[in-house]
């Protein structure tokens, strides 16, 4: 199916048409939890974001502009539905006492503690870091280099000039960084 398509059942949906939505999801869920897995690393994890994800399309759905590509739209979405996750996965993570839930722990507990704090501090100072974006570098760096998006793809969803992302992406990965380096140094 292509971004026309997409778009047209989008827009289906938003008069009220149900089976647009049906297949919309039908289309779009492999797409959308093979994104969360790489946030969250848990494939358990990845549908339930996906279904979050689904679940605020569907009340959100008069948003959306239909002369705009719906996919573009939905991965915003779903992408801060994923930010969020791994924000609340470090607050979870820092707040946790020894009662907490172990199913957590357990997904948190990957190399030795030594090991868990470097990669919680590098995990912070990422997010830190990614506040200093502005929002299009945001958007070009988590869809080229988090998710792994196809760069040409990607500019064409976000309606830029390959050639834009391209120095788009440039600027936004020398800034980070550069931030990064501040950070650390401020340890």
């Amino acid at each position: 199916m292509n971004d026309g398509r997409f778009s047209a059942l989008a827009a289906a949906f938003q008069r009220g048409d149900e089976r647009s939505f049906e297949a919309l999801v039908e289309a779009l869920t492999r797409p959308l939890i093979a994104i969360a897995y790489r946030y969250a690393r848990d494939w358990e994890w990845a549908r339930d974001l996906t279904q979050e994800t689904w679940i605020k399309v569907y009340q959100r759905i008069d948003g959306y502009n239909p002369r705009k590509p719906f996919r573009a739209w939905l991965f915003a979405v779903h992408r801060n539905v994923c930010l969020d996750h791994v924000r609340r996965a470090w607050v979870r993570l820092e707040s946790a006492t020894p009662g907490a839930s172990a199913v957590f722990r357990d997904r948190a507990a990957t190399g030795g503690a030594h090991e868990q704090a470097e990669r919680r501090e590098f995990h912070e100072q990422l997010l830190r870091a990614l506040g200093d974006l502005s929002e299009r570098q945001r958007q070009v760096f988590v869809r080229v280099d988090v998710e792994q998006g196809d760069p040409r793809q990607v500019a064409r969803e976000l309606e830029m000039k390959y050639g834009t992302l391209r120095t788009t992406l440039h600027f936004a990965r020398r800034r980070l960084a550069r931030r990064l380096r501040e950070l650390k140094e401020d340890l």
